[in-house]
């Protein structure tokens, strides 16, 4: 198991994927979310959980203004630290769309769509 805290000062979030062998929850610490799972986006708040399971794409963005913090754990780890680290260290910064998925997949998850949207009020 691997469990992360990932701060977020920014509106948004990574792009829609799925993992090929990790199950992945999320249980927000500080702010608001929206968090799309399977064809189902839940709006989510302080003291919120989602469960993401394996093979099930999905993705996540912070909406509104203040921080927003995540607690994510994925069960089994597979190599979601070793990307995290690498991931905070820039390595993808520099990295053309192609290798990005390369990257991911090596990771073991595979992007299948853009980042979801904030939903309209």
């Amino acid at each position: 198991m691997y469990v992360y805290e990932s701060s977020r000062v920014k509106e948004g979030g990574p792009a829609h994927h799925y993992h090929f062998d990790q199950d992945e929850w999320w249980y927000v610490l500080e702010g608001e979310f929206l968090i799309k799972v399977g064809e189902v986006i839940h709006q989510v708040k302080v003291g919120d959980s989602v469960f993401g399971p394996r093979k099930v794409p999905h993705s996540f963005a912070k909406v509104g203004s203040g921080a927003g913090r995540l607690l994510m754990t994925f069960q089994p780890a597979g190599k979601m630290e070793e990307c995290f680290q690498k991931i905070s260290e820039g390595v993808m910064k520099t990295m053309t769309e192609a290798k990005q998925d390369k990257f991911r997949e090596d990771h073991g998850f595979k992007r299948v769509g853009p980042p979801i949207n904030q939903l309209k009020k």
